[in-house]
Order: structure tokens, then C-alpha cells, then sequence
């Protein structure tokens, strides 16, 4: 919610300057058009003429204009157009989407034939691939790319990430929060490879090896180009491919003098849709009702009607408090107090009333007319900006750029945000015509500062929650549980301040003057990532309404520091021929060796005490009071990577060609008898477009189909150092005479015969463009097969030690992709529409020991047969609606036929049980899907996969006369969720708010056809998202 302009939850006003100044050197070069039949000088300053593509057909709509001016028209059905005032010696400019635009010198003629051509930018663009580039036209594999400033430009989200979502089809973007800096943002291509964990993409910045947290730290506008590997062609990446690589490219210096640019935003962000809720009447409404039917279930004594009503009176009045101190709630007649009693104090409460009541020591104040969120959230500001120069000329080029972004969230009552800081600098020196050196380096930081005490069921506080006493001060609500705001203003900071800094060189010589076509280039990079943290945990005080101290929440005070550092360092060579013969042949080649290394180290240290330092400024362990309990940790690690990869391409005539691609990886995370793994893939394209059947098919740009073939390859699911078994030490009971004594023990297993996860691809698609190129698109369709995946094997506990994974699993995604986009202009609009439509579907297909035991309403299942992401749960078959429905359920599904005990794997509650939990009419009944007499977790069904289903994501632009408008969209088309949190269903848990929906449907003797239970259960959501990420004029 946080960075998405205009979205339904949320709206915003957005405030962006762009300015820029150039000074560019010489004229823009110029194509002029093919002119044909001159018929008269020119005497009245009129010009007609047509316009036809390279076929003779007219193009409808193109537009015409004098250079230099507005006077323009444009051309009609048949492609004719006429002109006024045109000067002797003007220049017309004719354009159209999907054509190059042509300038026509009139020279006095009244009368001109226009040819338009092609435009072939679309397919001459260049695409970055793994180690390289390639026109778009030559590509042989499914890999999309997207333009930086397309992706990033007018959204306003500083998130480099999540500004992605619905830009590139088959990537799926989610997040858990929209809490800056701590998003929790995850990225996968074509869906989940594997069971064991996240299925995130190989992230690579400029040729060194990053993650989704160096790029969300990215200034977004630094960015050029973003590429994503979908299928095997990744396999030139080895053993980190399995889900797929993330290519992303920064901008380098243009040819030109010195340009300078900036762009800014400002933001506003307020608080969106919320779920309805009940009112403070409803919510006493509701909550009675509810304490009513529990009573009940929890005192099998109670029997009657009246008797169960008035153990709710006295139970609401025990709880609330008791004699009033208010002397607005004494009789003045009597002197005694009218609040005396639960109905009536009950009553009050629903009238609105602010009552002061005396609770034991405590003295407590219950006001109908607050409302914690409004203490706790207001709207928040946000702003990021960026500045950068850059130039080039014969021998030198650079782009050296600065950035800033400040992200708040609407919590008002806390620090809670975050903060960046970008510099980078890409340098490139041409020292002779053979020898080229290019450099980068670039410097991101993120201070991100949250609370240490988090929001909690704040959220869902009911209306009569006091939050602050007479004196100010944090109200003890529930012994300061259910009031946050203690903890938040008092509770103290946690600051993770997290650097990057990356630097590269890469020097290539070109030995063209003795081998045509060959170049060889060394490349060196150096990162390292340092994470600060310290976090501050203060002794968080409450007190009742007069200003008695009443207890703490928060414990002892706390201070601990800790600090990580993270360092890679990557060394490669590579040598790249490319040729054509006789025009028709092309032939590319690449052969490289890389080695990577990475270390990991941290430091940590932790002073409790029991002082309290609010705002004191002290957080350093040298001042910090001498207390209990301190301690000191770290750790450190390291892994290496050795990499020899080659790739081979031959293209006919534009029309065939066929690449193959492979990577030799060894790993230090395995055993030497495993270390080493081949990955490798083949592909090819047939341009259909190109055969002579098809070619002089008006209507069609380009139509081309591709196939692709490979293996890549994991490693993810282990541990650095798992080819070690572990031993541990400690105390043990044994001996003649019994008596401690130190021991040792096997802990952890290690095995030889543990390998790579290697993933089996294929890929079918067709890349197509019709009408001079404004429509064009793609589909895929795309088979994944993991058969090695890392499964835990059970073993008898007398093995006495953890065995290690082993590679016996079975996964396999399917899915498909596609892509339209349309480019076109009427009169002077230009215009533009484009989308993606793509889904992926998972299924596991074996499992060790072939476990297939479902639990319920989890978000993922490990089963034979089915999704990653399963969702079973109990089918249910209406309402109990006596008692003696349920003591015949009880007869049926609990008990042995001799009343021994309940049946073996039974989940039902205990009959006669005193918890909110026991069958009672109200309750739901679970269905015996098995039929074998029993509820167990055999009657479990699958209601749905809960992965994202259907991602779509699609564009509008609009252009006229310098004035351009945008808008960005994204969803999903389906998905299955549970609906979780206290408003998802009727008094999960007691003294919290209601959704308001849910007033008047829950189940009562005289409303038995009620929607809701007595007992909340499980509520799943089949649902749709349509998102509006963001607009801009």
C-alpha cells in the first residue's frame, strides 16, 4: 500500500519535477524518404501527396507535418493528404507507429509519393543474456526484458521490486507488509521448483552476484534494463539457475556532451478501505450474545435460560469493575452508586457512557468513544530524488548519479521507516581501438528504524480501550497487553543500517586484426555488505486512570548491538568470436572460466539491565548499566564456486538457428565425491517470417518459433558446511555407579552420496508482430521437472543422530505466458496498450518414505499428487441444532463400539468438556468423507491451491502534443486463501473488534439459520485481485 499510487486501499497525491538540460553536439541524422512524381513548381503553397508502406498500401492515419512547425494533417483512407501554407523550401516529416519516421525536402514541388519503411527497432534491439547480448530477433530462449525507465518511471515507488509486479509475464511479485524497508518483498519465475523453501531467482547487478535486497536498495533510476532468464538459457548460470536469473544492467554514459538530469517525487499516503466494523453498541451487542452462548459450554450447571443470563450479568460486572468513583454515576439523593451491577453497567456502556470505575487497587476508565486506531495511525509523507551527469565522446564516457529516499509509514506514534542513500559511478575509456576498460562502482545504504514493540491487537481494540490516563500517561489496559502505545512510544528503536558497496573492472582486447570477430576480456569484481544493528528495548511503565503505577510490559532493559559483514569476490576470463560468412551465416562463440568466493562473519553482544533509558540517548554497551544475563555470540562462514561455461550459436539467413550453451560448476558445499555438476541447454528458432510462403504477407512483421531444452541445477537446500558430520559435547548419566560425566556425541550425519537438485526444462513458444509492428506479442508454454529435490528421510530413532536430506523428491510446475502489446496513433494521439497473462501450476511427485498425511488450513502440505502450497481442510454439513443431535454424533463418530475410549486419530473435542471448543449446538458438523466411522485427518479435502493463479499485469499510454499520460495495472486472477486475523470470522479471540458483516448471523436458538457458528472455524477465500498501481500526467 505504501508505494502504489491510486490504489483502492489507499490514494495518493503525487507531486514530481522532472528537469533537464543538454548540450548536444551536431545535427540529428535523417532519413529521406523515396519522392516520386514531380509534377509543377510550386505557386500556392500546397502540397498533396500519399503515403504507402514498402507493399504500395496506403498507410491510414500518418501523420504529416512541416518541420520546425505545428502546421500538420494527416493522411486519410486511402493514405492522400493535403497541405497548406508549406514554404518552397520546406521539409515535410511524415511518421507512424511501426515506421521510421521520413523527412521529405519539397523544393517546390506540389505533388509527392511517399514510401514509408519498416521499423525494425523492435527486433534490432539488444537484450542482455547470460554473459552477453543479443539482438532480440536472434533469441533463441524465453527472456524478457524490460526497460528501466518504463518499469520505474511515474510510479512512485521507491522499491525497485515491487515497482516490478505485472512488468515482465511469468514473474510473480509478493510481499507479506507494505512497511518500509520491511516488506518482505519475495520474487519467482514460473512458479515453485521445489518444496523446501523459497524458489527466489539468481539476482546479478552488473555482472556480480546480488540479492533482492541490493536491488530493492538501488536508486530505480540508476537502472537501464532489467533481463529475466526464464528457462534452461539460465543453465549458463549453473548451480544457483534452478529458479531462474535476474539480470540487471545500470546506465553508462551516451555519447554527447555533458547531460544533466533530475527527477523528484513526493508523496502522501492515507489510510484506505478498511473492513466495516461494529460501533461501540454493536460490539457490546455481539459480545454479550456471544458470552451468552459460551456460558453454557463452559458451566454444564447452568440449565436454564435465566440462570445462564445472570451468570453473564455478574461475569460482565466482575470483569468491567465495580463501585463507581465518578461522581457523576453517584446518586446525590442516597449517596450510593447507580452503576452497582453487570446489566446495568452494561447497559450504560451501550448508552455511551464514560464510566470510572474502582477494580480492586485499580482504578479504571471505560470510554465508549475511543478508538485505538485513530491514536495509532494518521498519513504519512514520502519523497525520493535523484540526480545524475553524463557524457561521452570518442575515448570516454561516464554517468555518475546521486540518490535519495525517505519512506514513512503511517504509524504516527513511532519512528518507523526508512531512509536511502545511492551514489554510482560507471566509467568506460576506449585506449586504442582494440583495447577497452570499463569500471563501476556504487555505494547503497539503508537505515531502516522500527519499533521494538509491535502494533499486536491494537489494531483490532474495541471502542472503550482508554489509551492514555488523566496525566498522559500509557492507560494499563490488560496489564498493558492490549494498549500498544506504551510499548511504542516508551519501548524503545531497533536500527539496521545495512551498506553496500560494489566495484568492477573489466578490460577487453579486440584481436579482430588477426582473427575477424575475436575479442578476449578479465573481469574482477569485489563486494562487500555490512549490516549495523542495535536494538534498544526500554522497561515500558502503565498506569491506572488516577496515575498509579501498575506494572510493566516490556521487561528488564535491553541493549544488544550486533554487527555482520558479508564479502564476495569474483575473478573471469572470457573469449567471444562473432562472424558472418557470405551474409548468411552468422556464428557466435563464447568459452569462460569464473571463480566466486564469499565470506561471512558477525559479532554480537547483549547488556541486560534494569534501568530505563528512554530517549536517553545511552544506547552504548561501554554505558549501558551493568546488569544480568549479558552475552556475546558470532559466527562466520564461507563458500567458493569454481565455473567453466562455453556457448555456441549459428543463425541461416535469419531464418534458422540453433544455440547450445553449458556450464561445468564445482562447489565447496559438497562432498568431493559430488562437487562437480554439468548443466547445460539447446535451443532454436524457425523464423517463419522469413520463408519465402510468408514473406510477402502484408500483415505480418514476424512470426517465430522457438523451442528450448536444458537442466539446470541447486544447491540452495544446503548448508555450507553439511559434508561435515558434527559432534556435540555435554553431560550424560551413566556408569556402574551412575554419575555425570562429559560426553560426546554424533549430532549431525554427513553424506558422500547427496548431489545437486537438477531441474529438466522445456520450453515452446512463438514470438509474433503483425500490422508494421504495432501489434506484437508472445506466448510460452513450459514444462519443469526437479528430480533430485532435497527431502528429510525418517529413519528409527535409534540411528540417535539428524540425517541429512537426501535427493529423493520429485517436483514438477507447469504453465504457460502471454504477452500483447499494441502501439498505434489516430491524428496526433499516440497511443499504446500493452499486457501479460500467465499462470503456473505445481505438483510434488515423490516424496521419501512417501508421507501423504495432510494437516489442516496449512499453507503448505507435502503431498504426492498435489500442489506445494495445498490447502485441505474439513468439509462441514450444516449446524447441530439440539443437543441430541450432538450426543448422536458423539454415539456415532467418538466412541469404540463398547465405549472403551474415543477412536484411534479422533479430532474431536472430549464430550462434556468445559472449552469454548466442545460440540454444542452451534457448532458446525464435520463430514466422515472416508466413511470409516471416524474424524480423523482422513477426511481432509483439498479446497484449492493457495499460490497466485492467473498473474496479469497491463499498461495504458497516451501522447499528444509533448503531454503524456500513464497508467499501470496488476492482479491475480484466482487464488485460494484462508481469511485470517481477528475480522476474519465472529470472536476468534475475546475483547476485540468485529467485522461488522457479521452482526446478527451468528447462531442463536431463535436465529437458526444463521450464517456463522457459535465456534469460529476456518473460512476460506476464493478470490480475485485487481490492482492500480499507479497513474501519471
Amino acid at each position: 500500500m505504501k508505494n502504489e499510487f491510486f490504489k483502492f486501499s489507499s490514494r495518493r497525491i503525487l507531486f514530481s519535477t522532472v528537469m533537464a538540460s543538454a548540450l548536444l553536439a551536431g545535427s540529428p541524422q535523417t532519413v529521406f524518404a523515396e519522392v516520386n512524381g514531380v509534377q509543377t513548381v510550386m505557386q500556392t503553397g500546397t502540397v498533396k501527396g500519399q503515403v504507402v508502406d514498402a507493399t504500395g498500401e496506403p498507410v491510414i492515419g500518418a501523420t504529416v507535418q512541416v518541420k520546425g512547425t505545428t502546421n500538420g494533417t494527416i493522411t486519410d483512407f486511402d493514405g492522400n493528404f493535403t497541405l497548406n501554407n508549406v514554404p518552397e523550401k520546406g521539409i515535410l516529416v511524415i511518421s507512424y507507429i511501426g515506421y521510421k519516421t521520413q523527412e521529405v525536402n519539397i523544393s517546390g514541388k506540389t505533388n509527392v509519393k511517399v514510401v514509408l519503411k519498416e521499423d525494425t527497432e523492435v527486433l534490432d534491439e539488444v537484450v542482455v543474456v547470460g554473459y552477453g547480448a543479443q539482438k532480440k530477433a536472434s533469441l533463441t530462449s524465453s527472456i524478457s526484458q524490460i526497460k528501466g525507465d518504463e518499469a520505474f518511471k511515474n510510479k512512485g515507488i521507491a522499491n525497485a521490486t515491487v515497482a516490478l509486479q505485472g512488468e515482465v509475464p511469468g514473474l510473480t511479485i509478493t510481499r507479506t507488509s507494505t512497511r518500509p524497508g520491511s516488506e518482505g518483498a519475495e520474487m519467482k519465475i514460473r512458479g515453485d521448483i521445489s518444496v523446501n523453501g523459497k524458489s527466489s531467482p539468481l539476482v546479478i547487478i552488473d555482472g556480480i552476484t546480488g540479492s533482492l535486497d541490493e536491488l530493492n536498495a538501488m536508486d530505480a533510476s540508476d537502472i537501464e534494463n532489467i533481463s529475466v532468464l526464464k528457462d534452461a538459457s539460465a543453465a549458463i548460470y549453473g548451480a544457483r539457475s534452478a529458479s531462474g536469473v535476474v539480470l540487471v544492467t545500470t546506465k553508462r554514459g551516451k555519447k554527447g556532451k555533458a547531460q544533466i538530469s533530475y527527477s523528484g517525487s513526493v508523496s502522501r499516503t492515507i489510510n484506505g478501505i478498511q473492513p466495516p466494523i461494529t460501533n461501540n453498541r454493536e460490539w457490546l451487542d455481539m459480545f454479550y450474545e456471544a458470552q451468552y452462548n459460551d456460558a453454557a459450554a463452559l458451566n454444564p450447571s447452568l440449565t436454564t435460560a435465566d440462570e445462564i443470563h445472570k451468570a453473564v450479568n455478574w461475569w460482565i460486572f466482575n470483569s468491567f469493575g465495580g463501585p463507581t468513583l465518578d461522581q457523576s454515576d453517584i446518586d446525590p439523593a442516597t449517596g450510593a452508586p447507580t452503576v452497582y451491577k453487570g446489566e446495568t453497567l452494561f447497559n450504560a456502556l451501550r448508552a455511551g457512557k464514560v464510566l470510572t470505575l474502582q477494580n480492586g487497587d485499580k482504578v479504571e476508565r471505560w470510554d465508549p468513544n475511543v478508538y485505538m486506531m485513530d491514536y495509532l495511525y494518521g498519513q504519512a509523507t514520502s519523497q525520493k530524488h535523484s540526480i545524475s551527469i553524463s557524457g561521452a565522446d570518442e575515448k570516454f564516457s561516464y554517468r555518475a548519479s546521486l540518490g535519495y529516499a525517505d519512506n514513512n509509514s503511517q504509524l504516527k506514534v513511532a519512528n518507523d521507516g526508512e531512509k536511502k542513500y545511492s551514489g554510482r559511478l560507471n566509467a568506460d575509456y576506449q585506449a586504442t581501438d582494440a583495447l577497452k576498460f570499463e569500471t563501476s562502482m556504487s555505494y547503497d545504504k539503508r537505515d531502516i528504524i522500527t519499533p521494538t514493540t509491535d502494533v499486536g491487537a491494537g489494531y483490532f481494540d474495541p471502542w472503550f480501550w482508554t489509551v492514555y490516563n488523566k496525566n498522559g500517561q500509557a492507560y494499563d489496559t490488560f496489564s498493558g497487553n492490549r494498549n500498544p502505545i506504551g510499548g511504542l512510544t516508551q519501548g524503545g528503536e531497533k536500527k539496521n543500517s545495512l551498506t553496500t558497496f560494489r566495484g568492477s573492472a573489466k578490460a577487453t582486447y579486440d584481436f579482430s586484426k588477426w582473427v575477424k570477430g575475436l575479442s578476449i576480456s578479465a573481469s574482477g569484481a569485489y563486494k562487500t555488505v555490512q549490516r549495523n544493528m542495535q536494538e534498544v528495548k526500554n522497561k515500558v511503565q502503565y498506569y491506572d486512570w488516577v496515575g498509579t503505577q501498575t506494572g510493566n510490559k516490556q521487561g528488564p532493559g535491553q541493549l544488544k548491538e550486533e554487527i555482520a559483514k558479508w564479502e564476495n569476490i569474483t575473478l573471469g576470463a572470457f573469449a567471444n568470436y562473432n562472424r558472418t560468412f557470405a551474409d548468411v551465416h552468422s556464428v557466435s562463440a563464447m568459452l569462460g572460466m569464473t571463480a566466486e568466493q564469499e565470506t561471512y562473519k558477525r559479532v554480537g553482544a547483549v547488556r541486560k539491565s534494569g534501568a530505563v533509558y528512554p530517549g536517553s540517548g545511552l544506547a552504548d554497551l561501554d554505558v549501558w548499566v551493568n546488569g544480568n544475563n549479558n552475552e556475546a555470540y558470532g559466527g562466520q562462514n564461507s563458500w567458493g564456486l569454481v565455473s567453466y561455461l562455453g556457448r555456441l550459436n549459428y543463425t541461416y539467413a535469419d531464418k534458422y538457428s540453433i544455440e547450445v550453451l553449458g556450464r561445468r560448476d564445482g562447489s565447496s558445499k559438497l562432498a568431493k565425491e559430488q562437487r562437480w555438476k554439468n548443466f547445460y541447454s539447446i535451443s532454436g528458432f524457425w523464423r517463419l517470417s522469413n520463408e519465402d510462403f510468408l514473406k510477402d504477407v502484408s500483415w505480418l512483421s514476424d512470426l517465430k518459433l522457438r523451442y528450448n531444452y536444458g537442466r539446470t541445477g541447486s544447491v540452495e537446500g544446503i548448508d555450507n558446511y553439511e559434508r561435515f558430520a558434527t559432534i556435540k559435547t555435554g553431560t550424560t548419566i551413566f556408569g556402574v555407579n551412575p554419575g555425570t560425566h562429559t560426553s560426546l556425541w554424533v549430532d549431525g550425519m554427513r553424506s558422500a552420496e547427496r548431489t545437486w537438485e537438477t531441474i529438466d526444462s522445456h520450453d515452446v513458444g512463438v514470438d509474433f508482430a503483425f500490422l508494421s509492428n504495432r501489434l506484437r506479442g508472445s506466448f510460452d508454454y513450459f514444462i519443469k521437472t526437479n528430480n533430485g529435490m532435497f527431502i528429510d528421510v525418517q529413519y528409527p530413532s535409534i540411528l540417535g543422530a539428524a540425517a541429512p536430506k537426501t535427493n529423493n523428491g520429485k517436483f514438477r510446475a507447469r504453465g504457460w505466458e502471454l504477452a500483447l502489446n499494441w502501439n498505434d496513433q489516430i491524428g496526433q494521439v499516440k497511443y499504446n496498450i500493452g499486457g501479460s497473462l500467465s499462470d503456473a501450476w505445481s505438483k510434488v511427485l515423490e516424496l521419501a518414505n512417501n508421507e501423504n498425511v495432510p494437516n489442516e488450513g496449512k499453507n503448505e502440505n507435502r503431498l504426492i499428487g498435489m500442489p506445494r502450497q495445498a490447502l485441505y481442510v474439513y468439509q462441514t454439513d450444516g449446524i447441530f441444532q439440539s443437543a441430541d443431535e450432538v450426543a448422536a454424533y458423539y454415539e456415532k463418530y467418538y466412541w469404540n463400539a463398547d465405549h472403551s475410549g474415543p477412536k484411534a486419530n479422533n479430532i474431536l473435542p472430549a464430550p462434556q468438556e468445559a472449552s469454548t471448543n466442545t460440540l454444542r449446538p452451534g457448532a458446525r458438523k464435520v463430514v466422515d468423507l472416508n466413511g470409516d466411522g471416524a474424524i480423523t485427518k482422513d477426511d481432509l479435502y483439498y479446497a484449492g491451491d493457495m499460490a497466485p493463479r492467473l498473474t496479469f499485469g497491463f499498461k495504458l499510454g497516451l501522447e499528444w502534443k509533448g503531454i503524456d499520460f500513464s497508467a499501470f495495472f496488476q492482479g491475480v486472477g484466482k487464488q485460494v486463501l484462508l481469511r485470517g486475523g481477528y475480522l476474519a470470522a465472529p470472536w476468534t479471540t475475546n475483547y476485540v473488534l468485529q467485522n461488522k458483516n457479521f452482526a446478527g448471523k451468528m447462531w442463536s436458538e431463535n436465529n437458526r439459520d444463521a450464517e456463522y457458528t457459535l465456534i469460529s472455524g476456518i473460512i476460506i477465500i476464493k478470490m480475485s485481485v485487481f490492482r492500480i498501481i499507479g497513474m501519471s500526467v
